[in-house]
């Protein structure tokens, strides 16, 4: 391609390289690995070139499958990605400067679960014989019904982590090197006992994957992903694994009557800004029959 400045197919033997220097999780590497797929088969057609990463985020903005909040993670996953090619001499200059990302409603686009979706969820579990997997199933709702976890943090606790005596876990948070202390809901405790006395993990991660080509090795968030995706789709809910946590927070803004600082000590953020966001959606939803009845006597 004209004024390409690096070969495109020496890229996928590059993105070890790049990522392997980052000071990052292994578990944010391996995303950045998995996402930047998208960006190479891009490049593969269109070459690499001074334009390249604007090009790229004008190819994501025309893919109407694909929401705002995934094609911001595939963008940064490519600036990333050419940055780190600027680092080692490949690029001779960055590529990336003054291209902003897209800009994303900071409201929830995607509801959380509902008290009904709760509700046929916990018949489902109750109803679900005590097999290994079934434990297992249960004991991740627990957290993120319970605990309001996120799925990193489920997916990197370890069974030392767990304190059943003192009911309590420490969980590794968003972006966080430091573990925190956490009460568990004695619903959790009781889940987390059953599944523990079926497994018997003495060390090592707390949820193992049971496939056969990864047996015995730490669930990733994925997995995760599609064991509540294939739940949901039984139960018929229009939801994701995230619709828990924003269940949880809901729950809590609504039964502690706004107490912002209070509800964070649960919810784990490091501002209440964001729990401002789930507020006003409180707010406006409660008060939507006050703004219905002001147009009541207008017909068209």
């Amino acid at each position: 391609m004209t004024n390409e400045i690096i070969r495109s197919n020496r890229l996928e033997l590059l993105k070890n390289e790049v990522f392997g220097a980052l000071d990052v999780t292994d578990a944010t590497r391996n995303e950045y690995r998995g996402r930047i797929t998208h960006f190479i088969r891009y490049a593969e057609t269109h070459g690499i070139n001074r334009n390249s990463y604007l090009d790229y985020k004008r190819y994501l903005a025309s893919i109407d499958t694909f929401s705002v909040s995934t094609k911001n993670k595939y963008l940064i996953a490519a600036k990333i990605f050419l940055d780190g090619l600027h680092r080692l001499n490949l690029i001779p200059q960055k590529i990336t400067d003054h291209i902003r990302g897209f800009t994303q409603s900071r409201l929830h686009r995607k509801e959380g679960l509902q008290d009904a979706d709760i509700g046929k969820l916990q018949r489902y579990c109750s109803d679900l014989p005590s097999t290994p997997q079934n434990l297992r199933l249960r004991a991740l709702v627990a957290l993120f019904l319970f605990q309001g976890l996120r799925q990193i943090e489920a997916v990197r606790l370890d069974v030392a982590d767990i304190d059943l005596r003192n009911k309590t876990a420490f969980i590794r948070g968003k972006g966080r090197d430091d573990k925190e202390p956490i009460h568990l809901h004695p619903s959790t405790v009781r889940v987390l006992r059953e599944y523990l006395n079926c497994y018997r993990f003495r060390s090592g991660a707390l949820f193992r994957s049971g496939s056969n080509h990864c047996r015995g090795e730490r669930l990733t968030t994925k997995s995760v992903r599609e064991i509540i995706k294939r739940v949901f789709a039984e139960l018929e809910i229009d939801g994701s694994t995230h619709g828990f946590r924003h269940f949880f927070i809901t729950k809590l803004i609504k039964s502690y009557k706004g107490e912002l600082l209070m509800v964070s000590k649960y919810s784990r953020h490091r501002s209440i800004q964001m729990l401002e966001v789930y507020n006003d959606e409180i707010i406006r939803e409660q008060d939507l029959p006050r703004f219905y009845e002001v147009f009541n006597e207008i017909r068209i």
